[in-house]
């Protein structure tokens, strides 16, 4: 059989529900479903498109969305799952993992969507006229959103609205087009596809007119096009979506039908799921891989609205009181009840409280206590020995774990449930972004209205609401003050949502935030850094988090009152601002598809 390597002639025809990541497929498989023999019948563009869909919830072990967020300075990845160690520590090569299976993944679905799209003709007749329409709307926001992100990962890439029909087809191989005009191209795609799509999805997961203003919203924000973000904006903001009221349930998939979400991943156990939330989760059911770091933590602000440097309220022995809400509904700290169970890292806390309806049961070996292993130790409250057993080489290295998108009722160890098949829903686009957005673009034109502040001012309101406290309003119209306002906004609210990448890279301040240590909380608490040392974290500007004069060391086997140095970051601003392009594919081309700068 002949065979090739190049992406996007082995994705040709591959409709049906398995992964080009792990499939070769054959031009001459008289098996595949081809342009003469399929796309007859509306059930057939149906799974046609189900198979562009598939592409989307392209899953590494997790989903993408997390994968990105954790090549960022959001988080740090204990075991390197899905290869963003090359990414963080400046490794990448036109060979990595990483860069290759994004380009993969994403190249496959494009060439799925162009086949639908340019045979879809052919059971025009025989299908119902709306849905048809709807079936060619979906396709073309599909191929949008493959190429958003492809462009921002990769900068100019090759574009094809063209299917690839054989190995001597011309179109196989063609050199990157410029960004700007692939962004112009998507644009008016997602401007047909909102036109023929109804304003909400039929189907949760399925795109809608929502869903594409707001994609088409999000890539003129990232690609400098102030005024189209805006006016997309206000399309969404006009059509009736609302904030889900509660900011920590909005991620659980209870709240997966919320009207907030305008777009998200799908997962079923039998066809396709994901680890995320055993990778994110404590030792109690978890493993602890996918963490939040400690800049991450103290980016959050104070409830008086102020950074925690600029606040003289803030207690530094104390860090986790008085804070944003979203920090505690986003994140598990120490004391914390998750999947069951008290959380602590703490030495002393050998045993913890195994918790039922809100009360505590019983005493229990806590595998997550920063300990070596093979030692004895005896619970002060129950009086029982406990042997650690060496838990500590599987405990979060930075203290701390994301409550977002992690499926807590399946981590609990009680139940019969394996957390590596999740089918916890992933947030591609939602509303609260959409109103960043806008207020982003408005502050970035020096076009400063009420309205600037009211979508900045609702998304702090769903943060407090619930919490008895009045949310710290913004009331300021200085350009600067709203830009340094805006940016801690995105970082807080869509953490480990995947846009954090993007969002430091088009601010330029990647080489700031991704070079240097990437630090974990003192196991044992705060009490020599924010009592005796009485330090509290600088933040500047750019919201960059940095630790003067704090005692910050490697990761010990049994915790101690400094911060952890968990790893050096990496960034080189003349080449890490885009990934590199995969060398098979510079090789399949014959050269003609170029690599990126200084790869």
């Amino acid at each position: 059989m002949k065979k090739i390597k190049f992406i996007i002639a082995l994705c040709f025809l591959a409709l049906f529900f398995n992964s080009c990541e792990d499939t070769v497929l054959n031009l001459e498989d008289p098996g595949s479903p081809t342009d003469a023999t399929f796309f007859q019948s509306e059930p057939q563009l149906e799974v046609a498109l189900a198979g562009i869909y598939e592409n989307l919830a392209y899953v590494r072990a997790v989903p993408f969305p997390q994968v990105l967020d954790h090549s960022t300075d959001l988080a740090f990845n204990r075991g390197n799952v899905a290869g963003t160690a090359e990414a963080t520590q400046g490794g990448l090569s036109s060979t990595s993992g990483l860069i290759n299976d994004f380009w993969n993944q994403f190249y496959a679905g494009i060439q799925r969507s162009n086949n639908l799209l340019n045979n879809m003709f052919k059971a025009e007749e025989v299908s119902n006229p709306t849905r048809f329409e709807e079936i060619r709307g979906e396709a073309l926001f599909l191929r949008a959103l493959f190429y958003s992100y492809l462009t921002e990962l990769y900068g100019d890439v090759p574009y094809r609205t063209e299917i690839v029909t054989s190995l001597t087809d011309e179109k196989l191989i063609s050199p990157k087009t410029p960004k700007a005009e692939i962004v112009a191209n998507i644009i008016a795609d997602l401007e047909t596809a909102a036109n023929l799509l109804p304003s909400s999805p039929s189907e949760l997961g399925r795109a809608s007119a929502n869903a594409a203003n707001a994609l088409a919203s999000r890539i003129a924000l990232f690609n400098g096009n102030h005024a189209m973000a805006i006016s997309k904006a206000q399309l969404v903001m006009g059509a009736g979506p609302v904030l889900h009221n509660d900011y920590k349930s909005l991620f659980t998939a209870e709240s997966i039908d919320s009207p907030e979400i305008l777009l998200s991943i799908s997962f079923a156990d039998g066809t396709k799921t994901h680890s995320l939330s055993r990778r994110q989760g404590t030792r109690f059911g978890g493993w602890c891989q996918l963490v939040p770091v400690q800049q991450t933590l103290d980016s959050y602000e104070t409830i008086n609205g102020l950074p925690i440097n600029e606040d003289p309220t803030f207690d530094p022995v104390n860090p986790f009181e008085n804070r944003d809400p979203r920090l505690k509904a986003s994140i598990v700290i120490p004391g914390d009840v998750w999947s069951g169970h008290e959380i602590w890292q703490h030495s002393d806390s050998i045993a913890v409280w195994k918790i039922e309806n809100g009360a505590k049961i019983e005493r229990v070996f806590n595998p997550n206590s920063a300990n070596p292993g093979g030692i004895d130790i005896v619970d002060p409250i129950s009086g029982e020995t406990f042997k650690t057993g060496g838990a500590n080489r599987f405990t979060s290295f930075t203290g701390y774990f994301w409550k977002k998108f992690s499926d807590e009722p399946n981590l609990k160890q009680e139940l019969l449930v394996n957390p590596s098949r999740s089918e916890h829903p992933i947030i591609l686009i939602r509303y609260g972004e959409v109103l960043l957005n806008y207020a982003e673009a408005k502050i970035e034109a020096n076009n400063i209205d009420a309205s600037v502040l009211d979508a900045i001012n609702q998304i702090r309101a769903r943060a407090y609401n619930g919490s008895g406290i009045p949310y710290p309003e913004i009331t300021t119209m200085d350009q600067s003050e709203l830009r340094r306002i805006i940016r801690r906004e995105r970082k807080v609210e869509l953490a480990d949502e995947g846009l954090r990448l993007f969002d430091i890279r088009r601010w330029g301040i990647a080489e700031k935030v991704m070079n240097g240590k990437a630090i974990g909380g003192p196991a044992n608490g705060f009490s020599k850094i924010g009592g005796d040392l009485g330090l509290t974290p600088s933040i500047d500007e750019d919201g960059h988090v940095t630790y003067p004069g704090a005692p910050i060391e490697p990761r010990k086997e049994k915790g101690d009152l400094n911060y952890r140095d968990l790893e050096t970051r990496v960034f080189n601003p003349s080449r890490d601002y885009l990934w590199p392009i995969p060398q098979a594919e510079i090789d399949a081309s014959g050269g003609i598809v170029s690599q990126n700068p200084n790869y």
